[in-house]
């Protein structure tokens, strides 16, 4: 393939992800971002989600509902702290804080140095949900959280002190399965705004300053978004990809090429937009009209919330263990 073609720069075969399943035990394995070599390893009992790193540190949740801080270099535990119910997202590290959501609906604000507690808020949680957590998204002295009853709420990074909440749907429907909606997937924040998309609860953006609606439309998401410059791009629940006017709203074009293929995130990667399937496939979409132009394949397992770009690199996980990293041809 030619210049701007996606090419795969490594691959490697880590023990499965359990995602979502319950697991004896899990293992955390650094990997060089260049060559994929293991730097370390450590076992974890239960492991829930995706690790959170800084420079210095990498931080993991349990399905105990421990959150384990190692550091970067070495992989030796610095802290071993407790939360109220198991962790299935990734924590994010921000500053002096690591942010902490678990599954109960409670978020925790737990303290770089020794993981002790600086303080919680609790959302609740619905009779019924997904199965899953949006990652808390940190932006200087804020920190957005998302809950499982369709909510989007802003606290103060020092104290948890409430700043604003947003429905982002309402429920309808007779019973408590009809009315169910969620906010599981990716969030995404740029230029001070955010974009938000649920289960049964549409697509919206909100103002990050006050928590005011931009826009809406209706739409189901499970994986969620990703923002660009021009435009907004959602996987939704049906396997549809749309790309979304970042201004309005409005559609710019709705893929249907994947449909039920139970997609992963979204992530922007050069003119592309790039998801997952649960085939272990990766499928790079033109963000100008949503044509695939190009595919992939990894693994044989779904990608969940794995992909991620890092200094224009694709990083992939997917449910089987296989790992990869990819970039455009230049």
């Amino acid at each position: 393939m030619g210049p701007g073609s996606p090419e795969q720069v490594w691959c490697r075969r880590l023990p499965a992800v359990a995602r979502f399943l319950p697991a004896s035990t899990a293992t955390s394995w650094p990997l060089t971002r260049a060559s994929g070599k293991r730097l370390w390893g450590n076992t974890l009992e239960s492991f829930g989600g995706g690790p959170g790193a800084s420079e210095s540190m990498v931080v993991a949740g349990t399905l105990n509902g421990a959150v384990i801080a190692f550091d970067a270099q070495t992989g030796a535990e610095l802290w071993r702290a407790k939360v109220s119910s198991e962790v299935i997202s990734a924590p994010v590290i921000s500053g002096d804080s690591v942010m902490v959501t678990a599954n109960d609906g409670r978020t925790h604000a737990l303290a770089v140095s020794d993981g002790s507690q600086i303080w919680a808020v609790d959302r609740g949680v619905p009779m019924l949900s997904l199965r899953g957590n949006a990652a808390p998204i940190v932006s200087g002295n804020v920190v957005i959280v998302a809950s499982a009853n369709g909510s989007v709420s802003a606290f103060n990074l020092a104290d948890g002190r409430p700043l604003w909440e947003q429905r982002v749907g309402v429920g309808e429907g007779r019973t408590d399965l009809e009315r169910m909606i969620d906010v599981d997937g990716r969030m995404a924040l740029l230029n001070g705004d955010l974009f938000v998309a649920g289960y049964e609860s549409g697509a919206q953006a909100l103002t990050l300053d006050g928590g005011r609606t931009l826009w809406s439309r209706e739409m189901s998401s499970v994986a969620g978004l990703a923002a660009g410059t021009e435009a907004v791009f959602v996987a939704a629940t049906d396997g549809s990809v749309w790309a979304l006017d970042r201004r309005s709203g409005g559609a710019l074009w709705k893929s249907e090429i994947l449909l039920h293929r139970m997609l992963s995130n979204p992530v922007l990667m050069g003119d592309f937009v790039v998801v997952g399937d649960l085939e272990g496939q990766l499928h790079w979409l033109k963000r100008g009209d949503g044509e695939i132009a190009a595919r992939s394949k990894l693994g044989g397992a779904g990608f969940g919330e794995g992909l991620v770009i890092v200094d224009d690199v694709l990083y992939v996980q997917n449910q089987d263990g296989s790992v990869g990293a990819f970039r455009l041809r230049q």
